[in-house]
Formats: C-alpha cells, structure tokens, sequence
C-alpha cells in the first residue's frame, strides 16, 4: 500500500452523541460515530448528499474527554388522518447518555479541503444540539503500517481477531444512507467499537492501518472498493 496524500481536519465540539441502535428507554451513546455520520458530515459541509462511490478512501478517531447523562423530554405524536394536523399525545422522561469535549480527527483526499474551509450546513456530531466547528485543517501523509496501538475507532470484525490484547463492543452499524426522501442503509456491517479510553493493540493489518506521519497516531483506512462491497 502507497503513502496517502491527505487532509486532516479536527472537528470539536462541547457534546457528541450516537446512539446505540435498538436500544429503548434508556439511551445509551456509541463511543465512536457510525461510518454514516462520517458521511453525513461530509455531505454538510459540501451541501449536497455525498455518497460513498465519491469518496476514494476515508480515515478517522474519536475522543471525548467523559461522559454525562442527560434527561430528555420525548413526545409521541399522532395524526389519525393524512389530512389532518398531528398533534401530542403523551410526553415521557427518558435518560439519555452524552459525551463530553469531543474531537473528532478526520482524514480525506486533499479535493475535500474546500467544503470544511465553508461548510453549506451545520457539522453535528449527533443530534441538532451537538454541533461542531472546524478547529485546524492541515496537510499530512499517511505511510500504511502493519501493527499499532489504536483508539476511537470502528474496526469490521474481521479483524478484531487481529488484536493481540485489548477488547472491542460489537455493534451492527450502517456504513452509509440512500439519498432518497426515505432513507434506507446501503449496506451493514458489524464492528467492533474501541473506545479511545480503551485503545487496543493490532498486528498483521498492512492493508487496512496507516500512521499520520505528523502525529503517530494510528488509524484504520476505509477504502471505496471495502465500502462498497456487498
């Protein structure tokens, strides 16, 4: 695997949060967002839906400095008629779990630098209120490496049989969304979620881990032929 040329682009914010799918009544927060949202992102910042056959490749870390529970109003709305305007019905409490002063360090092709320069629309690191703002944008080369320490980040469960200690949650977790009115996921994937306070120690991945040569860290590369794969 050659070096890549790349971007990276540090996105802050005061809160963050990804919710665990299928999980009801008390939400609970993934560590590390779903590749979706990656995509999401890009997507407001270029203002337009960006699919993943646009992207060549794409890399990422998560980290927070904690977490906090929240209580959150939940309304239940009804609307006996197609005509009709939807009204309340009944609001229930729930907890709701948040992440603290999140950073998320993203890297892409040098050709997306324009779009995070300007973003068209609001960078959210989860709901409407965990909105983020662009902290540095800087150029840096990723040399591909086969072992490393790695935090805050997604790995497909293929190959978290490659860790030599450590421990990953496992999740079934959309890769990406339709552009249509009434999205529906292009394709799931189970990962193994490895929270940035948890990292965990890889070897014998030489086609997946690249080493920011500017930071050291360590991080997996998704690649467009692996995204789009059935």
């Amino acid at each position: 695997m050659a070096l890549l040329k790349a971007l990276r682009i540090t996105l802050t914010a005061y809160t963050a949060s990804f919710r665990v799918p299928h999980f009801v009544g008390h939400q609970l927060t993934l560590p590390v967002p779903p590749l979706s949202t990656i995509y999401g992102l890009i997507s407001a910042a270029a203002g337009r839906w960006v699919l993943p056959e646009e992207v060549e490749w794409l890399a990422y870390r998560f980290e927070y400095g904690g977490k906090g529970i929240d209580l959150e109003a939940i309304w239940t709305v009804e609307r006996k008629k197609p005509h009709e305007s939807a009204r309340f019905v009944t609001r229930n409490v729930i907890q709701r779990e948040f992440l603290a002063f999140p950073t998320l360090t993203l890297y892409l092709p040098p050709e997306w630098e324009a779009p995070f320069h300007c973003p068209r629309y609001p960078l959210l690191l989860g709901r409407t209120q965990d909105v983020a703002g662009v902290e540095e944008i800087a150029r840096t080369v990723l040399e591909p490496v086969d072992k490393g320490e790695v935090g805050g980040v997604l790995l497909p469960m293929e190959l978290i049989k490659m860790a030599e200690r450590g421990s990953a949650w496992l999740h079934n977790l959309p890769v990406a969304f339709t552009d249509e009115p009434l999205r529906r996921p292009l394709r799931l994937h189970i990962f193994g979620v490895v929270d940035a306070h948890r990292p965990i120690h890889l070897r014998g991945l030489d086609s997946w881990l690249v080493r920011d040569t500017q930071s050291g860290a360590v991080i997996p590369v998704y690649r467009r032929e692996w995204v789009q794969r059935e």
